[in-house]
């Protein structure tokens, strides 16, 4: 019995100073790390304006390489994200809630397992000559059971040292980006990795004065048969090209939109299949009369830098025209393959 009332003692006793820390502790989380990278803000800014991206120096992505990505939203605009499932990052997901052009990127943060908590981080960049300071926070409200562990464990070191990390690997990868020739500066051209995709389309083989004809039938056959079938769309329409022929006014390509899951091809459509490679990706804005410039200030990246590209070229046309008769607010995103 004494034992008992000994333990009994004991337990009562971690039970206040638990109670006293979760009183005592801090009630806001606050972590910030800079770096200066030698680069322009044009070079970093697609590093953190994209969830994507963000992968390519993430210490997270890095920790746990077998962990399970889904994105969403027009990626590089507010409303955009990505949510994460593995063994050792847990499972959450991070959304754009703000975005300054070339200035700052605000984001907010989910975390559902291993504990149910949330937070709200931030990219931000300030010119310094020749070269960029980066800055990476992240900012939260302690709950009770956060105040006890933030007193007994150092959350500024424990995170901060990963955002270090992170930011080390982001001058690595800035520093290594293939730059820009000067005839496409007016495109900003990102770096990314592809994760591969499935597309529901129609193939063919068409003269580039009927691609408007083209288009206009079958994407309303494609995106009737993703609806009809109950498929989850992962694209807006878009063209898959795998040919251009200029002297012969002909190209090759597919009038198609991504999906997900299992499907399978009604009559008249093919599943098509993309493996995952390194990309290149313009976001044009304007009409479709002016995205000739697009690719060829990609051509011209592509040469200069002495890479090799790899066919298909997609086209994905963001903004539907019978919702905005405003041309120059069409966005069309343009995703080229290369080794």
């Amino acid at each position: 019995m004494k034992f008992l009332k000994i333990l009994l003692y004991v337990l009562l006793a971690f039970v206040l100073i638990g109670v006293l820390l979760g009183f005592a502790g801090p009630k806001k989380m606050e972590v910030e790390r800079s770096t200066v990278i030698a680069a322009s803000p044009d070079a970093v800014w697609p590093y953190l304006s994209s969830m994507k991206n963000f992968q390519l120096w993430s210490p997270y992505a890095e920790m746990d390489t077998n962990a399970v990505l889904t994105y969403k939203g027009i990626d590089g605009e507010v409303g955009s994200g990505y949510s994460w499932e593995g063994k050792k990052t847990g499972k959450g997901e991070q959304t754009i809630t703000a975005i300054e052009p070339n200035k700052s990127v605000t984001t907010h943060l989910h975390f559902l397992e291993p504990m149910n908590d949330e937070a709200d981080a931030y990219f931000r960049i300030e010119p310094m000559g020749d070269s960029t300071k980066v800055i990476w926070g992240m900012t939260g409200e302690n709950g009770f059971v956060e105040r006890i562990f933030a007193v007994v464990m150092n959350i500024d070191k424990m995170v901060g040292k990963q955002f270090d990390a992170g930011l080390t690997k982001l001058g690595t990868v800035v520093s290594a980006a293939p730059k820009s020739a000067s005839t496409s500066t007016a495109y900003a051209i990102t770096p990314g990795e592809y994760a591969g995709g499935k597309y529901l389309a129609v193939k063919g083989e068409v003269k580039m004065a009927d691609l408007t004809t083209f288009y206009s039938t079958n994407f309303p056959l494609v995106m009737t048969a993703v609806n009809k079938n109950g498929l989850k769309a992962t694209t807006m329409p878009l063209g898959i090209y795998y040919t251009w022929d200029m002297e012969k006014g002909m190209t090759s390509l597919a009038a198609g939109m991504g999906v997900e899951g299992d499907v399978k091809a009604p009559a008249g459509m093919e599943l098509i299949t993309l493996p995952a490679n390194k990309s290149l990706s313009i976001k044009y804005m304007g009409g479709y009369h002016g995205v000739e410039g697009a690719h060829m200030a990609m051509d011209n990246h592509i040469k200069a830098n002495n890479l090799e590209h790899v066919a298909p070229v997609l086209e994905e046309y963001v903004t539907d025209p019978g919702t905005e008769p405003d041309s120059s607010k069409w966005v069309t995103m343009i995703t080229y393959f290369v080794k």
